[in-house]
């Protein structure tokens, strides 16, 4: 067995053991058969007795995933009870050319010349489907977390809340989370001068800013919040995957300062940069071999940086993703932790969960 086939093998068992992490961890909270229009919260049914009722049952075909490739194709479908045809919710829908690729047995090419994948999605256009979206959310939710096991202790630190609204947010990070902490802003009434203030008073520190308005509560103020027969409990999730890499490329792969990225002054570079180097570069080496992290293959990052540079310094996405599964997820980081942990999500009664992709 030459090297190139053990190499093969090593790399497709990191990326299973990768695949089930993150889906078994994640999959309380994300499925792929729904879509919103925006992210608006509404004022919409969301007791228990409204979950019972709908019509909307969420079917897996997991069964279908046979290779690592159709991991891709994996989604949930809603289906529809007969007699309930004019409100249909419409599956993701893929491209018949690209549902041919993720099915062939060749090698994936990590660096294609445009890697944009486009799902086309059918937009929801009235009150009606947006509840029905957010019902079926829900049940998939509290049906996830029926299981005992999955009860968690509630880290209600991490919460903003805006009592006068009965409205409680749980900030998932790499997840429009920095768009919504300016929006808690104007959802609590501050005029455009109050907010420039607030911006002002807590320069490029989104969290502070949202601080100001959203206060930490003690638990007991919190669970008054949620009794509430207009309780808004949100979260805005994201495909686990495609989260995972926004991280990894916005705190880890880039240079953070203007001419050392190996700066103890850059926090991600100090506490998990350095780390991950340490720990995983020699395995890197040996596995692609030391022109990988040549200047020319852009320091082990083969898809250039637009907003930025990096140094050999850096570690490589083989060498955080090694990290990634050699860490127990309670340990990690708050912008690559999964959701499902960070905020408690069988813990908390969320009744609004929407999309990064369709908001």
């Amino acid at each position: 067995m030459n090297k190139y086939v053990k190499f093969g093998i090593f790399a497709f068992i990191n990326i299973i053991m990768l695949y089930f992490i993150f889906t078994n961890i994640s999959n309380y909270t994300y499925e792929f058969a729904v879509t919103e229009a925006d992210g608006s919260v509404s004022d919409v049914a969301n007791k228990d007795s409204d979950l019972n009722s709908t019509h909307i049952i969420v079917e897996s075909i997991e069964s279908d995933i046979k290779n690592m490739k159709n991991v891709l194709l994996y989604k949930i479908k809603p289906k529809l009870i007969p007699g309930d045809s004019n409100n249909s919710i419409e599956a993701t829908t893929i491209d018949r050319a690209l549902a041919e690729a993720l099915t062939d047995s060749s090698e994936i090419d990590l660096s294609p010349p445009n890697p944009i994948i486009s799902q086309e999605t059918k937009p929801i256009t009235n009150l009606v489907e947006f509840q029905k979206v957010i019902l079926a959310r829900n049940h998939l939710l509290k049906r996830q977390c029926s299981n005992k096991k999955s009860r968690q202790s509630l880290k209600y630190k991490v919460f903003y809340p805006l009592p006068r609204k009965s409205f409680v947010w749980c900030p998932v990070f790499k997840a429009a989370s920095t768009n919504w902490m300016h929006n808690i802003l104007h959802l609590a009434g501050k005029t455009e001068k109050d907010i420039e203030k607030i911006i002002l008073d807590h320069p490029q520190q989104p969290n502070e800013q949202a601080r100001v308005v959203a206060p930490l509560l003690p638990l007991s103020k919190l669970r008054e919040i949620s009794s509430s027969e207009q309780f808004k409990g949100m979260l805005v999730v994201r495909h686990p995957f495609d989260r995972l890499v926004s991280a990894y490329r916005d705190k880890l792969e880039r240079c953070h300062a203007y001419n050392n990225c190996a700066s103890d002054s850059d926090w991600y570079y100090k506490t998990y940069g350095k780390k991950i180097v340490k720990k995983y570069r020699k395995g890197a080496e040996l596995r692609f071999g030391p022109d990988y992290f040549s200047k020319e293959n852009n320091f082990g990052s083969p898809i250039p940086l637009l907003s930025s540079w990096r140094s050999r310094s850096l570690p490589s996405w083989w060498e955080f993703v090694q990290y990634i599964l050699h860490t127990s997820p309670s340990s990690y980081d708050e912008h690559w932790k999964p959701a499902s942990l960070y905020c408690s999500v069988c813990s908390f009664p969320y009744n609004y969960i929407l999309h990064f992709e369709n908001i």
